[in-house]
């Protein structure tokens, strides 16, 4: 039965109010091997961003800007002016942001407004989810009906374009223009707003960034929703996605933080997609590692869900209490009333991985078959290497256009084959450092993994075992003993 409201018996908690201590949890939630240290977040640089307003035919309009294509951060997307405080900025003095924005602003538009002259409408941090991370202070400013169109002084933004934020929302919806998540629950609020006093769209927008703070709606497709929930897991990463894809019904992928401050965000946010009318059917699981599947029992509880997996994955211990376990088989499909998923058994990283496709749309919810921002660890004692480069192979046999990881922000279909590239010439390594003698596992891990210089020699000698084991059942390589020596065949 899915779940539909009846928030208002739910204690949510204080997201701010994290007072957990995360070292408690290590033993409880990580996939870390022994010795290796938890990440600490990535610090946010302070940055600043203009949303310029004009009186249009139709009302007013918003500014928005195509980044290049070379951009570091969201390539090809269309956002507002903006950019990171610098010295010109006058960092650490009052107003050193929006100096920023007004300087951003003239360089990426050549539109001259004084800092005096900015709005202040909020501001918001980039979720630890990314690599590369900002705190973001909005700004509105107003300028003429009888400026023309734009042209980019630089080569920071291809073009400029003055649009209805109706418009632009249709477009993304339509997946003809790439807008980031965080500027569409801006365009969201302009929508409503737009064509109220500019007071009233200040506050406006001021409120949205306060919600998306603490309970952000990101989307980088329509219909799929995510929330990147703190837990112990593999450097560099620091958090784990969970991603809600779904149409008039929804489901919620690997919740896997044990935290009660992650938890209630993630209920909140559940209740912001309930509140459009949506209905959350189920938790589904990519596998049974424990940064994935650690708050699962507790949301099923909060909100009398199924839990939905691979056999291997509903006898983990995490997830044993709950009652209502529904087992998925590759190529399952599941109707979600205006998108549908297809799980396809991945197995390697763990033997019950299932990664779940949106039919029709060239999408796969990899979990951990591939990562954003950290390396995919594959145990010899209970992955298997050679059945992780299988499911690489067949998945990127199927082209998709986009995946969405269990660890980092989204990725190219292309990065299937960049993976497996980078894992055959691993391969190609270990066998050279074996050569036509024996080698111990020691020295062929630390020349194999030269360009690795920050993985404790514990870690790559786990991964070159992975890898050995899987070149054994091959035929290609043999052990001496115990693990510790090898020779080829």
């Amino acid at each position: 039965m899915g779940h539909r409201g009846r928030f208002q018996d739910l204690d949510l908690g204080n997201p701010q109010d994290d007072r957990s201590d995360r070292s408690d949890h290590g033993a409880a939630m990580s996939e870390l091997p022994a010795g290796l240290e938890a990440a600490c977040e990535v610090v946010p640089r302070d940055s600043a961003a203009v949303i310029v307003l004009r009186p249009g035919p139709r009302g007013r309009e918003v500014l928005l800007g195509l980044r290049s294509r070379r951009s570091r951060f969201m390539p090809g997307h269309w956002a507002f002016p903006g950019g990171v405080t610098d010295e010109q900025d006058r960092v650490g003095e009052p107003g050193a942001r929006a100096r920023c924005a007004a300087r951003e602003l003239a360089e990426e538009t050549g539109l001259a407004v004084a800092a005096d002259d900015l709005l202040e409408a909020g501001s918001r941090t980039t979720p630890p989810m990314f690599p590369v991370r900002f705190h973001t202070a909005f700004f509105v400013a107003e300028v003429d009906a009888g400026l023309g169109d734009l042209v980019p002084p630089g080569d920071e933004i291809e073009r400029l374009l003055f649009e209805r934020p109706r418009d632009v929302l249709s477009r993304w919806a339509k997946e003809r223009w790439a807008v980031p998540p965080p500027v569409l629950p801006l365009l969201r609020a302009l929508e409503t707003n737009i064509d109220e006093p500019v007071e009233r769209i200040v506050d406006a927008l001021s409120a949205a960034n306060t919600q998306e703070q603490r309970a952000p709606r990101i989307e980088f497709v329509p219909d799929i929703w995510m929330l990147p929930l703190r837990t112990v897991t593999m450097p560099p990463a620091t958090t784990t996605n969970a991603w809600m894809p779904g149409g008039k019904r929804f489901v919620v992928i690997d919740p896997g933080s044990t935290e009660p401050a992650e938890q209630a965000r993630l209920l909140e946010v559940i209740q912001r997609r309930c509140a459009l009318g949506h209905t959350v059917d189920a938790v589904l699981l990519t596998h049974e590692h424990q940064d994935h599947v650690s708050g699962a029992a507790a949301l099923c509880a909060a909100l009398n869900l199924p839990l939905r997996a691979h056999p291997a994955v509903l006898a983990s211990t995490c997830v044993t209490a709950v009652e209502r376990r529904e087992a998925l088989d590759d190529g399952v499909t599941i109707d979600l009333e205006g998108l549908t998923l297809r799980a396809r058994y991945t197995p390697g990283h763990s033997p019950g991985h299932i990664a779940f496709e949106v039919v029709g749309q060239g999408t796969l919810i990899a979990g951990d078959l591939i990562s954003g921002i950290s390396t995919i660890l594959v145990e010899p004692s209970t992955g298997s290497m050679g059945d992780y480069l299988d499911s690489l192979e067949r998945m990127h046999a199927r082209r998709y256009r986009t995946l969405f990881p269990g660890h980092g922000p989204p990725l190219p279909g292309k990065a299937f084959a960049e993976l497996i590239d980078h894992r055959r010439r691993r391969e190609a390594a270990l066998l050279d450092q074996i050569g036509t003698g024996r080698a111990a596992i020691a020295a062929i891990a630390r020349v194999a993994y030269s360009g690795a210089a920050r993985m404790p020699q514990a870690l790559i000698e786990l991964q070159t075992l992975s890898h050995l084991v899987d070149l054994e059942r091959r035929g290609i390589v043999r052990r001496i003993g115990d693990d510790r020596t090898w020779e080829r065949t």
